[in-house]
């Protein structure tokens, strides 16, 4: 006879002799632990990652007593685990064996069981399996001293009831984004209700997590209602959003839950949803084909042309000029550019004014693109920063006098000589002339038609010296205006010119001598004819 048989004799007769135990006095303590396993918060959702409370209920089975502490062994469970398994069910268990150890009589617990409800589970009352194992005493038998203690083991199936409830679930079904690095725009998400009840109330917050993406008005989230949302309907929520200009061309996340009422008015928040966008290349422009008219005291132009060489058309475009020196300035500061679709171009031109205080120097032109974007939402582009050259300040013309030395109060005519030494042909060349005390003159004002480069023209005023001057050298101004050849009508320069005031002309000493000697001579003369006669 083998072991396994023999225990099994013996049990049998301890059993029947138990049995008998009343009639021939035998001391035995008979019993076993009933032990069954519930969880009484078994609700759960799709797509929910939770925890289910197990707990153990040990109620003992008593079939013949005796002293309480042989009634303690024979009713508890020794050295219990406890496996819950999936089953058929659509929920992964993802905690292994539990061991719990000693269970005597009533409620162990609660042991938590991390569970994972799939996303499509339908709603429904599953059956977990359970395997529970533990050591137990059959009987003890205290008529002997030591007592007798015939142990045993117990492996038993057992079940836990799951309700997976009619609920709300969303998913993130599709994510768009107008945003820009650097720029504005908007990240639409379109969500949709995949669970098999209506939420109510409604609503959907997104946040961003990352420091170069921010919501609204620089915020790091935002929320948008929606009401009473059924299954199987997809909602679409616009979110105005902006990245800093450290950003980078890569997919940012975002984060959206839903908070909603539940069909017994109670609120619950989904899990999270993560999506994200990728920002799109930022919208650039740069200048090309940059020339430069300027020069120290005149008015100027600077023309070129704007590429859009961004990644998106851009419309009601406007060229700003931020002047950094009030000595230069542009007439006007904005030049319309209207649409640019990528890699197309639009030529500028800024009339500019050029101070006689400016310096001849290179500079940059601080220049920058505002425009609206395909949604309409305002953006400004870095500074476009283009060198310009300030030339010095030209000569245009020679100024020589050529009679231009007059006696006291006397009229004269003064002319001068101009010859035209810039590379650049000037017409309606036009000197007035300045004059004070002593001077005085009724023609101010000479004309040359059309003077080409190197030409010489003359120009004659009439001047008068009061009869209060004194000899001296003095010098009177001519202020010259012209037209350039693109029509600029420009202010050349103020001349001093240079005028000499001599004495008045009369007898000087020696004729006066010779002509006082002549008169003697001649009454001499006249006397010795008259003598003789």
């Amino acid at each position: 006879m083998t072991a396994s048989r023999s225990r099994v004799v013996v049990v049998g007769l301890l059993l029947l002799l138990a049995a008998v135990a009343p009639v021939v006095g035998v001391e035995q303590v008979i019993g076993s632990p009933d032990v069954d396993v519930f969880s009484p918060d078994n609700e759960v959702h799709p797509g929910e990652e939770t925890t289910l409370p197990v707990y153990l209920s040990n109620t003992g089975q008593l079939r013949q007593s005796g002293p309480a502490e042989y009634v303690d062994r024979v009713t508890t469970a020794r050295g219990l685990t406890f496996t819950v398994s999936d089953g058929d069910a659509p929920i992964d268990v993802n905690t292994g064996r539990y061991p719990v150890g000693s269970v005597p009589e009533g409620t162990a617990g609660p042991f938590p069981v991390s569970i994972t409800v799939a996303e499509d589970a339908p709603p429904g009352t599953y059956r977990l399996p359970v395997r529970v194992r533990y050591a137990y005493t059959l009987m003890v038998d205290y008529s002997t001293s030591p007592p007798d203690f015939v142990d045993s083991t117990r492996d038993r199936r057992q079940y836990l009831t799951v309700v997976v409830r009619d609920v709300p679930r969303f998913e993130v079904v599709n994510t768009s984004s107008s945003v820009g690095v650097g720029g504005r725009g908007n990240v639409s998400v379109t969500v949709e209700n995949v669970g098999t009840d209506p939420a109510r109330d409604a609503t959907l917050r997104l946040d961003s997590p990352s420091d170069e993406v921010f919501l609204g008005t620089r915020s790091t989230s935002s929320r948008a209602f929606t009401g009473t949302w059924n299954p199987g309907e997809r909602r679409t929520f616009a979110f105005a959003a902006r990245t800093t200009d450290d950003a980078v061309i890569r997919e940012y996340p975002l984060v959206a839950r839903v908070a909603y009422r539940d069909r017994d008015g109670i609120g619950r928040t989904s899990r999270e949803l993560t999506t994200g966008f990728t920002p799109l290349p930022e919208q650039t422009f740069a200048v090309s084909n940059l020339s430069t008219d300027l020069y120290v005291g005149e008015p100027g132009t600077i023309r070129g042309t704007v590429v859009n060489t961004g990644p998106r058309t851009v419309t009601d475009a406007t060229l700003v000029y931020t002047s950094s020196t009030p000595n230069l300035q542009p007439v006007d500061r904005e030049v319309a550019l209207g649409r640019l679709a990528p890699g197309e171009r639009h030529d500028f031109a800024y009339e500019m004014t050029v101070s006689e205080r400016a310096s001849a120097t290179t500079l940059p032109a601080n220049l920058s693109v505002r425009y609206r974007d395909g949604e309409g939402n305002r953006g400004t582009s870095d500074p476009l920063e283009p060198s310009v050259v300030v030339a010095p300040e030209r000569t245009w013309l020679a100024v020589t006098p050529e009679s231009n030395t007059f006696t006291v109060d006397s009229e004269n005519r003064l002319t001068i000589r101009i010859r035209n030494v810039e590379g650049v042909p000037l017409r309606n060349v036009v000197a007035r002339l300045s004059v004070d005390a002593p001077f005085e003159t009724e023609s101010r004002v000479a004309y040359v038609d059309d003077l080409r480069p190197n030409a010489s023209a003359t120009l004659a005023f009439e001047l008068t010296v009061s009869e209060d001057a004194v000899p001296t050298r003095s010098s009177v101004r001519l202020n010259v205006t012209a037209d350039r050849p693109d029509g600029e009508t420009i202010h050349l320069d103020t001349y001093d010119v240079p005028v000499v005031v001599a004495d008045e002309a009369g007898p000087t000493d020696i004729v006066v001598l010779v002509a006082g000697s002549l008169v003697a001579l001649a009454l001499l003369v006249g006397g010795w004819l008259w003598i003789r006669r």
